[in-house]
């Protein structure tokens, strides 16, 4: 099920069970130009990832259907090439057990509320990642989004 969106993929799945969440990240990724889809369960991603490639999945990982580490394992047995970004809303604790096991893992975690800096580079550094790995032409001519200048600016979270 590789679907891979191919050069210049710009699209971003985005899956939590709090709505607000899902609003304030879809406001702030759109008008950092990135293409968001938004998915409130586990399942409705699925059915999302079944009809597109998305470079990034940027999923909670406390979910009632199916949490964050259990949808990692979806992904693989699928052989989904998308990057992976978790979110928690456990909240930053340097001696949190995410936060130790965070440096050797492969998939970074944001803690809500969210550091918008922090957002955005963890998406550039997956966006690198995906098309550094991606089939074809590596990383020459490929484009990062622009954001939009009109877009007025989304509630802090």
């Amino acid at each position: 099920m590789s679907l891979s969106g191919g050069k210049n993929n710009h699209k971003i799945l985005v899956v939590d069970d709090e709505s607000d969440v899902l609003e304030f990240l879809r406001m702030f990724l759109d008008s950092l130009g990135w293409e968001v889809t938004t998915a409130s369960s586990a399942a409705e991603a699925r059915d999302k990832l079944d009809h597109g490639g998305f470079f990034l999945v940027l999923i909670d990982i406390a979910m009632p259907d199916m949490d964050g580490y259990e949808f990692i394992g979806y992904l693989r047995k699928k052989r989904v090439d998308s990057q992976v970004i978790l979110m928690t809303g456990f909240g930053y604790n340097p001696d949190h057990t995410l936060v130790k096991i965070n440096k050797s893992l492969r998939y970074p975690c944001l803690f809500k509320p969210f550091d918008r800096a922090k957002i955005t580079e963890s998406i550039l550094l997956a966006w690198t990642e995906y098309h550094k790995n991606s089939a074809g032409p590596g990383l020459d001519g490929e484009t990062l989004p622009q954001a939009k200048p009109d877009t007025p600016a989304p509630p802090r979270a």
